[in-house]
């Protein structure tokens, strides 16, 4: 959605009109409050309109300066904002991938932990110690699934406010800010504009963006290891045989290959939880902070203190 200018200007050119009358009025009333509120209007009319008439510029600058913000672009973006997007999207996919592998793993365990062995005189289940694996898998998917979650609404509202900011609500904003009572709500949509097209990406983007395709790969190596598949169904009552499989496992390591999927899941969640849960806060808590001194400086008075007199 897009802000035809014309509006803005229009309601910028009757602040300019209506704070003429302002003064005008209070010098033939002789009320310096009157005079005092127009001078201040016309200032902040005379701001709006160069403000407008440098749209363009700014617009242009802002793009420019968001186009240095990426050093190396996760895709064919415009700017740093759609730039983010794309890579919070990649990461989404990853961690999809990741998820499924981790689901893969988890029931190979699963499957194996419950197995019980008969045997004429006894029964033994050999990998009963395997619950903890499978409780730790289990946990791990379960934050893997947050940590998406968390990625895909990053890619919601940066695709929601990409091509809104500087097209609908900094236009927006100068229309709000050529009125006294709206002046700060003005100020808070330009500062929103700058802070969240500028500011956030940047901040975000000084974080490192987690690979996971070497524990991908590692995971979907082990979930695919022939030693570790699943004993056929049909076969499940020649104790024997299965038997003989979880013998042949040991072959392969599967304990080790167990400790090494835990660790690398585990250094894959903490980058992913730096880059999608601290960085995002980080860099949110700063732009908020810069939309207030914004707002301050756009939204009040420059010379007179209207609301006091």
């Amino acid at each position: 959605m897009a802000l035809d200018l014309s509006i803005a200007a229009t309601v910028v050119t009757l602040s300019i009109v209506l704070s003429g009358i302002l003064i005008g009025l209070g010098r033939v009333l002789s009320s310096k409050k009157v005079e005092y509120f127009g001078m201040e209007e016309l200032i902040q009319s005379v701001i709006n309109a160069a403000l407008l008439g440098a749209y363009g510029t700014i617009v242009a600058v802002a793009t420019e300066i968001s186009k240095e913000l990426i050093e190396v672009p996760a895709c064919e973006a415009e700017d740093a904002l759609a730039n983010l997007s794309c890579v919070y999207q990649m990461l989404a996919d990853d961690i999809y991938a990741l998820m499924g592998s981790s689901l893969d793993l988890q029931h190979i365990v699963s499957y194996y932990q419950s197995i019980v062995l008969e045997f004429p005189t006894f029964s033994i289940q050999p990998m009963s110690a395997l619950y903890s694996v499978s409780d730790m898998l289990a946990g791990q998917i379960e934050y893997l699934q947050f940590l998406l979650m968390a990625s895909e609404l990053q890619v919601q509202l940066l695709s929601f406010f990409a091509p809104q900011l500087l097209t609908f609500f900094l236009p927006l904003g100068l229309v709000f800010r050529s009125f006294f009572s709206t002046r700060r709500l003005g100020g808070f949509l330009i500062a929103v504009s700058i802070g969240i097209y500028l500011l956030y990406p940047a901040l975000i983007l000084v974080f490192p963006v987690p690979e996971l395709n070497e524990t991908r790969d590692f995971m979907v190596n082990v979930t695919n290891n022939s030693l570790y598949a699943a004993y056929p169904v049909l076969d499940l009552n020649d104790s024997y045989g299965i038997g003989a499989r979880i013998d042949n496992m040991s072959a392969g390591d599967f304990s080790g290959d167990l400790t090494l999927a835990i660790q690398r899941l585990t250094e894959a969640t903490t980058a992913l939880s730096i880059f999608v849960i601290v960085a995002p806060i980080f860099s949110l808590l700063l732009t908020i902070i810069f939309i207030k001194e914004v707002t301050d400086i756009f939204g009040g008075e420059f010379f007179f203190a209207v609301g006091s007199l």
